[in-house]
């Protein structure tokens, strides 16, 4: 095999590297990177080289860590390290073969000349050596992508970005309108920007896409000529079909290569069968809870969705839903700390999973409250799941013993009936529930008009009410 293709490691390597003192705070280390147009950052200790990566940060900001700490606070990866002579390919299997996204490039005396990514790597290769005639709509995987609305809230959907390759979509009517990366959302997050924002505020417009008939080559001379990450597929009318990142089309493309089109059919499904499995990973993600495991209000919304359109096309029965609050809750974090009060919700959602059905499902609603919708339920058979739940948190002993209660709300959806009508109902439910003395349920039937009273008199609107709950 020829190397001539490929240039050796040290030739394509970032010769910039940001070194950096371990005291300085997080804080900081962002500010450099930005200025400095840098992807990383690296220190050194008596075994060697560590780095850490906007990858690593990004991630740290997701789980609310304080960037007022010091670097040396982090438990900072080893940096593994090349000749600047070493061939791409090499270096690309050593990669592979390691999980590793950053390599360090030495020269003649040891000393660190550069740092290079897998992405280097991968946007170095010469794509005129890899297919000419397959199609990237050959390659996309067989599913919907997820697509986001321009009035979505970035907040909303930062989970989304954990990678230098992640992206999302913004469409209109289908078609592709705007992107957001993760280094707009880098930027957003240590500028101090207003991250509630909508997406149509900060998206990147127009986009460009490649039609489902383009071929790989061309697809990448298109990814290396204006130079982005991923290409974007749209149909003849311009709608989206798929977007595929710059590592899995290259990767296709000298898997290809090197074998020459050696059981090309075989490849192609496995291909495809990666790209599924990474999809669904996707997928899942943009529905689960990341502290519990749950699902999310996506989620719900979806389950619901079907629900109702199951009841309308069918005339099965209907469906209920739970809504549960931990009691005290803000009493746990202020004795205990947030990271007991983590701790006890991710128990909660156990408990939760272990009494749900199936063929239920549970999601975080937020904060310290869970929602569960139960299919093919009746309000009594309802009641009397809450009830166990109940029993089962109050018997449960928590992390250093806490025993914590529960209290919650279930109401049965009335088919015409908005979901907002079916929230409020179940949310006085459990406001009823709470009133009554806390670790308790209470149902909700509708009727034409609703004025519960209890020990504070008759409920305040939805959005007063928050405020009085915080310490319930």
């Amino acid at each position: 095999m020829k190397h001539a293709a490929f240039p050796s490691i040290g030739a394509i390597a970032q010769k910039t590297v940001l070194h950096c003192d371990p005291t300085i705070p997080l804080r900081e280390v962002a500010t450099l990177m930005a200025q400095q147009k840098v992807s990383s950052v690296v220190t050194q200790d008596p075994q060697g080289w560590r780095i850490f990566s906007i990858e690593e940060l990004l991630a740290y900001v997701h789980k609310a860590g304080d960037c007022d700490l010091p670097l040396n606070t982090r438990e900072l990866r080893r940096l593994d390290c090349l000749p600047a002579d070493e061939k791409l390919l090499v270096v690309l299997e050593y990669m592979d073969n390691n999980g590793l996204h950053h390599v360090g490039v030495v020269d003649e005396c040891g000393d660190l000349a550069g740092i290079a990514t897998h992405s280097d790597i991968l946007t170095s290769i010469d794509p005129a050596i890899f297919l000419e005639r397959k199609t990237i709509g050959e390659l996309v995987a067989r599913h919907q992508p997820v697509m986001f609305m321009g009035d979505w809230i970035l907040e909303d959907v930062m989970h989304h970005f954990r990678d230098t390759e992640d992206a999302i979509i913004v469409v209109d009517e289908g078609k592709p309108v705007g992107i957001v990366t993760t280094k707009d959302v880098f930027g957003l997050i240590f500028s101090g920007a207003d991250v509630c924002r909508p997406l149509s505020t900060l998206m990147s417009s127009p986009v460009i896409t490649a039609h489902a008939g383009t071929t790989i080559n061309e697809s990448l001379l298109q990814l290396k000529q204006h130079r982005i990450k991923r290409t974007i597929i749209v149909d003849d009318e311009q709608q989206l079909v798929g977007v595929i990142p710059q590592s899995e089309l290259i990767s296709y493309a000298y898997g290809s290569w090197m074998n020459i089109l050696k059981d090309h059919s075989s490849e192609l499904q496995e291909l495809v069968d990666m790209l599924e499995v990474k999809a669904r990973r996707l997928e899942l993600l943009a529905v689960t809870d990341v502290l519990t495991g749950l699902g999310n209000r996506r989620l719900l919304y979806r389950k619901m969705d079907e629900e109702v359109e199951r009841i309308g096309r069918y005339g099965a029965s209907g469906f209920s839903l739970v809504m549960l609050d931990i009691d005290l809750f803000k009493a746990i974090n202020d004795t205990h700390g947030h990271m007991v009060g983590d701790l006890i919700l991710k128990a909660v959602a156990t408990q939760v999973e272990q009494v749900i059905r199936k063929t239920d499902i549970a999601v975080r609603w937020g904060g310290e409250e869970f929602m569960m919708l139960l299919s093919h339920t009746t309000l009594e058979a309802a009641v009397m799941f809450a009830e166990r739940l109940r029993l089962a948190i109050q018997q449960h002993a928590f992390v250093s013993g806490i025993r914590v209660t529960i209290s919650l709300g279930v109401g049965e959806y009335v088919p015409g009936e908005n979901e907002f009508e079916l929230f409020q109902r179940i949310d006085r439910a459990l406001y009823r529930a709470k009133l009554g003395g806390r670790n308790r349920v209470e149902a909700d039937r509708p009727v034409n008009s609703i004025h519960v009273v209890g020990a504070r008199g008759v409920l305040p609107p939805l959005g007063s009410r928050r405020q009085a709950l915080s310490v319930m």
